[in-house]
């Protein structure tokens, strides 16, 4: 359900004369993926007009781009208001995200190029394992960053630009998802070792097994999800 609530909670800073939609549009996109505006919370158009010291324009141009994702609503005559998650659209994410994992596994390894995927996620796996504490996140961010890299780093390698466009799209509303369960939901362990088991198909350049070890982790961090929205009255 939509809330009344302003958006603009901590200082902005006023912007260079110089692309100004798209640095707008950088800004109000950032602070929607870090929840410093958050889900139902209404934009406020002169407000943030007034703060980044920029006309109207700007603004609206940035907030339509941003409706054309999903990560704002345009009502006419409410107003605009960032959007919300529930339980149908987080099913929906992660079940296409699971359809383009699964093309990108098939992709890489009817390719011949496990190998060569698993060398371009050393980097991301060698990061999430130096951000754990023993069982725990010593840097939540850190892995994070790591886990996603290897997910995205699949579907560039399947070198489908428009896929990866597609994907690149679905990935900002991961990280809207990612930014609300944060660290407690989600054992480092367990996740870094669900990405150990899709590496070792890929070491045994195996479709079968990354599809069933990537659905099992796909599904893990889904249900995790659902579990957290149904704390929060079924939408957050």
């Amino acid at each position: 359900m939509l809330q009344n609530r302003e958006t603009l909670v901590e200082p902005y800073f006023p912007l260079d004369r110089t692309d100004l939609t798209e640095r707008t549009y950088d800004v109000l996109k950032d602070r929607i993926l870090t929840r410093r505006m958050e889900p139902g919370a209404r934009v406020s158009v002169p407000e943030i007009a007034a703060a980044l010291g920029v006309s109207r324009t700007p603004v609206t141009d940035a907030l339509k781009r941003l409706a054309t994702e999903g990560l704002v609503e345009i009502i006419p005559r409410r107003g605009t208001f960032v959007t919300g998650l529930n339980a149908s659209d987080v099913c929906e994410l992660f079940d296409i995200r699971m359809l383009i994992e699964s093309h990108a596994v098939e992709a890489i390894i009817d390719g011949g190029r496990a190998a060569e995927y698993l060398k371009a996620v050393s980097e991301p796996m060698a990061r999430m394992r130096r951000a754990m504490v023993d069982d725990d996140y010593g840097d939540y961010e850190t892995f994070v960053s790591g886990d996603r890299e290897m997910h995205m780093t699949l579907v560039e390698m399947t070198h489908n630009q428009r896929l990866l466009e597609i994907y690149t799209d679905l990935n900002v509303h991961i990280q809207v998802t990612r930014a609300h369960y944060l660290d407690s939901v989600e054992n480092a362990r367990q996740a870094y070792q669900e990405h150990e088991a899709i590496l070792d198909g890929f070491r045994a350049e195996s479709a079968e097994q990354v599809k069933a070890a990537l659905r099992s982790h796909v599904s893990n961090v889904k249900n995790r999800m659902l579990d957290l929205l149904a704390q929060h009255g079924g939408s957050l």
